[in-house]
């Protein structure tokens, strides 16, 4: 309980502090007698802060709604040893060996010198962010798909599945608990990484991780503060609703 108090409370309890401050000047009463949820209208208002978390929301939504179900492919070809599919497990490992700021600049240098205007756009952090977590789907849909006997899949052969019915009908299903955990956990790594974004978003791309970074770099304390507690509460959110989904599951399995 200690170790959870300066961990997580008094951090948290500081940020929302903070957040309700014009300026910051330390704790004291007159700082009290100051407080005010100015900070947090401007936040949520029409602009470039709440743009930012829409565009957050779509990037790890999108990266890990792709990532997921790719990998989950990519992890049974792999556990049933099909011709080739070793290859594919080296691939989609292969992103773990580069920083992301490395890989930032190698896309950065793709986008610019394509046909296509990708560069700036959100779609140019989704791509990035999609190899970046592939690892990371491919561990939990690996451990998922160890977990399944060939032998329902070949009695569903025997009952006539065959191919994409099979996968789609029987792998799937039980692998479900294992991609619910793949999906938030990439999407939660995809919305909190500063230095993949950083040399890709542009204007109308701008994401959380990018917006808190330029926010601290001009001194804005305060708003910082307030959009750091928005964000914590959202992806609390999203984190006890995976987590009651994913428990209920397994309760009703």
């Amino acid at each position: 309980m200690l170790w959870f108090l300066i961990v997580t409370v008094i951090p948290v309890t500081m940020l929302v502090f903070t957040s309700l401050q014009p300026f910051y000047d330390g704790i004291s009463t007159a700082a009290l007698a100051r407080s005010s949820l100015d900070n947090y209208r401007v936040l949520l208002g029409p602009g470039d802060f709440r743009d930012s978390i829409v565009n957050t929301l779509i990037l790890g939504a999108a990266t890990a709604t792709i990532v997921t179900p790719f990998t989950a492919l990519c992890a049974w070809l792999v556990v049933r040893r099909v011709p080739g599919a070793a290859l594919l497990d080296h691939l989609a490992t292969l992103p773990l060996v580069f920083p992301a700021l490395i890989l930032s600049v190698a896309f950065l240098d793709v986008f610019v010198n394509m046909p296509l205007p990708l560069y700036g756009t959100l779609l140019s952090v989704i791509i990035a962010s999609t190899v970046r977590y592939l690892p990371f789907g491919m561990r939990y849909a690996y451990t998922g798909a160890l977990q399944i006997h060939p032998d329902l899949e070949g009695a569903a052969t025997i009952a006539g599945a065959r191919g994409s019915a099979l996968f789609r009908r029987i792998v799937v299903p039980l692998l479900a608990s294992a991609l619910v955990s793949a999906w938030l956990v990439v999407f939660l790594l995809s919305v909190q990484i500063v230095a993949l974004p950083l040399l890709l978003v542009g204007p109308g791309s701008q994401v959380m991780a990018v917006t808190l970074f330029e926010l601290w770099q001009n001194g804005q304390v305060t708003e910082l503060a307030s959009m750091g507690v928005v964000w914590v509460a959202l992806m609390t959110m999203v984190s006890t609703a995976f987590y009651i989904l994913t428990r209920n599951r397994q309760i009703a399995a």
